[in-house]
């Protein structure tokens, strides 16, 4: 009986390893010559990297490391020191093995049981050619004469065509695995002076970054490194928007030789043209009563306006309000006497679109002739700039 109780015993003892070894990641392997030297293993995060474990290498230089099921795919590190060190990309219970030499990780090592971390290597050495490719020519650029032109010119067209190559590179390897996490890693190389090899603001370019974070939203839309990688395409386009809408802006101005019409209502109800004004120098105001900057600037502007009131002077200014009470307070309280107006949208007011508005308070100068001849003119600046104009 307590012969079968100890074999029913070690059996589950079995099973229990058994299942606790499935739910695991394991990076092992052996590293040569690195002897008495210390393997650190580390999780690369967004705000910086945490040390899971280490090791000190014997003179085998085998090493394992284990950690829980992984969420989602993660970004690890195996290093020596800071400068000699691999990114894995590990994804569930995977068992990656690693060999290397500890002279130089990067150069030597080979990885297995990885599909993640087999990309981010590709990735690296496909990444570190360019750059050396680049840096060659560079030096070959600098040893120009500054007066042959054709010989820098044709040095860097050379390095256009090799930066291309390397975005071709990245976008087959984008359109091929959309819904890996090697091409977030992808997108997001950089070249030593630390600039993206892909520009957000070139629209080809920009079009990777939204394939990436579409696909991985579908399937890991609570990972931290999702969630930025949508955030930043979100803040790319927001910010591509308002330019688009600014250079709207300018066109019609350049076009038609007036800016755009503003006509809403003041506190009465009663609709104002901006148009309605021309003729007189005006300022054309952004705030809300719920920015202290605004208010504070409203008290400088105070001063400003009667002093320049009687010489042609205007202020016609747009409320980026919600609550028409609060608007009507701030407005009375301060005892604001020009031109006030809002269509009560908050930050969706139509005025501050069109006129892109980023931030507040800000201002805008129009001539007598409908031109503007300012932007963002604040207190003693704007102050000499009426004076000049309004001698």
């Amino acid at each position: 009986m307590n012969t079968f109780r100890t074999v029913l015993f070690l059996g589950f003892i079995v099973v229990i390893s058994a299942c606790t070894s499935r739910n695991q990641m394991k990076v092992s392997g052996k590293i040569s010559a690195g002897e008495d030297k210390i393997l650190f293993f580390q999780q690369l995060n967004l705000d910086g990297t945490i040390t899971l474990d280490s090791a000190e290498l014997s003179k085998k230089g085998t090493f394992k490391f284990s950690i829980p099921r992984l969420e989602h795919p993660t970004f690890l590190l195996l290093k020596l020191s800071d400068n000699n060190l691999i990114t894995l990309l590990a994804d569930s219970t995977e068992k990656i093995e690693v060999l290397g030499e500890a002279t130089n990780l990067e150069s030597t090592y080979t990885v297995s049981g990885s599909m993640g971390s087999s990309y981010i290597k590709t990735l690296n050495l496909k990444l570190e050619s360019t750059k050396k490719n680049v840096d060659s020519l560079v030096v070959m650029h600098n040893q120009l004469s500054e007066s042959d032109t054709e010989g820098r010119d044709k040095i860097r067209e050379n390095m256009l065509q090799i930066v291309n190559k390397q975005k071709s590179f990245v976008y087959d390897f984008v359109l091929n695995n959309p819904r890996s996490f090697a091409s977030y890693y992808a997108v997001f190389q950089r070249f030593d002076d630390g600039t993206l090899v892909l520009d957000p603001n070139v629209k080809k370019d920009m079009n990777m970054f939204a394939t990436v974070a579409t696909s991985l939203n579908l399937l890991y839309p609570e990972a931290p490194r999702v969630k930025q990688l949508k955030n930043f395409v979100l803040a790319v386009q927001k910010e591509q928007r308002s330019q688009l809408l600014s250079q709207k802006m300018l066109s019609e101005v350049k076009s038609t030789s007036s800016i755009p019409e503003i006509e809403e209502e003041n506190l009465q109800g009663v609709k104002v043209k901006l148009s309605s004004l021309k003729g007189k120098l005006v300022l054309l105001s952004f705030w809300a009563s719920w920015d202290a900057k605004s208010v504070q600037e409203n008290k400088s502007l105070l001063k400003i306006y009667d002093k320049y009131k009687s010489k042609g002077f205007e202020i016609y200014q747009v409320s980026l309000d919600q609550s028409k009470i609060l608007w009507e307070d701030a407005i009375k309280k301060d005892k604001l006497p020009w031109i006030n107006v809002s269509d009560l949208q908050y930050t969706s007011s139509y005025p501050a679109r069109v006129y892109n508005i980023q931030q507040l308070p800000a201002n805008y100068l129009i001539s007598r002739d409908g031109d503007i001849i300012g932007k963002d003119l604040f207190g003693r600046i704007l102050d000499e700039k009426l004076n000049d104009l309004l001698k």
